[in-house]
């Protein structure tokens, strides 16, 4: 039995999920027939069977998460076939099944807890990881009775839904952010009393984000933490925030200083279409070098956007609200205002650079067109 294993499909992911199976055990197979789609940093990815032979067992269920480098589907090779493929999505591993077969997960948080075989054997039953149980028997033993009691409480509140997918990845990729960037948020109100009542919301911040970039270009970078450096970027390549049902996703509109705000709508229009039905290539989701997250068309005023490494800078819309404010004759005169929420990563831009850029949007989203 030959096994093969879940491939590095890009970048040093370290893990994919199970989307669906084109074969089935006992299936006879041939080298490049359609085997499962994965998906992985948002994008899913076909992998193809690496070489001709007899489907013996497949490793895992669809919604199963799969590390990279673990065993995903063991074959028998046919006679006419024992030579291995050389195929770049996967590795060919002999003489490794039983091992792969007799494998058992171990969760690296419990090593180091205290507790005894039969606490750890009630804990695996009731699926509870003993690195969150609270002990309280002597010298920071966990007993039995510590377990049962995380047991009822997780009975009370309801069945664990493990994060898949994009959602897995959204949650991933904030943990590292809040680990590592220093982040700042800065916020004001942009005055559009000038707009015409048809403006597009969405092409003019976007316009008025590359304006401001022009202005002060350090926002529009990655910062390298390990060099302690940072790269700033002539091209713009925005980062648009796209909901869905399944999750966040970060569409690349690149060189986006070069779109009129026709041409600027209509990609917009077909990103915004092609996360809808899973579309979306891998290579549109990367690469970004400036965020813009437009929350304010479902509900909210300020927020405190997330900065993404290596991205420096994500800039947050609100509501578009009515306000009365004094004229400069004293007058009192209904303006409409647009709240922002500017959120730098304090390592690679001052205070300074960040109220420049947020002044230059706002003088470019006062006029009229």
């Amino acid at each position: 039995m030959d096994i093969f294993k879940l491939p590095d499909l890009g970048e040093g992911l370290p893990e994919a999920e199970i989307v669906a199976w084109f074969i089935q055990p006992g299936d006879q197979v041939s080298a490049d027939q359609l085997m499962v789609s994965m998906e992985t940093a948002k994008a899913i990815v076909e992998i193809p069977c690496p070489y001709d032979g007899v489907v013996y067992k497949l490793y895992g269920q669809p919604g199963d998460i799969i590390h990279t480098g673990d065993p995903l589907v063991a074959f028998n090779l046919a006679a006419a076939a024992e030579t291995a493929s050389n195929s770049v999505v996967g590795e060919l591993h002999s003489n490794e099944g039983k091992l792969a077969e007799s494998a058992q997960p171990v969760s690296a948080t419990s090593i180091g807890v205290k507790a005894t075989p039969a606490v750890r054997a009630l804990a695996h039953r009731y699926d509870i990881d003993l690195a969150i149980v609270t002990p309280s028997g002597p010298d920071g033993i966990i007993v039995a009775s510590d377990v049962e009691r995380v047991a009822k409480i997780f009975a009370e509140v309801g069945e664990l839904i493990p994060l898949k997918g994009v959602r897995r990845t959204m949650a991933k990729i904030m943990a590292q952010a809040h680990a590592e960037v220093v982040p700042v948020t800065i916020q004001d109100d942009a005055d559009i009393s000038n707009w015409a009542d048809d403006t597009d919301v969405t092409v003019r911040v976007i316009r008025a984000m590359t304006r401001a970039c022009a202005v002060e270009p350090s926002l529009n970078a990655w910062y390298d933490s390990h060099a302690i450096g940072r790269r700033i970027i002539d091209a713009i390549h925005l980062g648009l925030a796209i909901d869905s049902s399944d999750g966040l996703f970060v569409a690349v509109i690149r060189d986006v200083q070069n779109y009129d705000g026709i041409a600027l709508r209509a990609k917009v229009n077909t990103l915004k279409e092609l996360v809808e039905q899973r579309k979306i290539a891998a290579q549109d989701l990367r690469g970004n070098t400036i965020t813009l997250s437009n929350y304010g068309n479902m509900a909210g005023k300020y927020s405190t956007p997330v900065v993404v490494p290596p991205t420096v800078a994500i800039l947050g819309t609100g509501r578009v609200l009515k306000q009365l404010r004094y004229d400069k004759d004293n007058t009192v005169i209904e303006h409409t205002l647009i709240p922002l929420s500017l959120s730098f990563d304090h390592r690679a831009i001052t205070g300074g650079e960040a109220a420049r850029f947020l002044a230059a949007l706002m003088n470019d989203l006062a006029l009229a067109d």
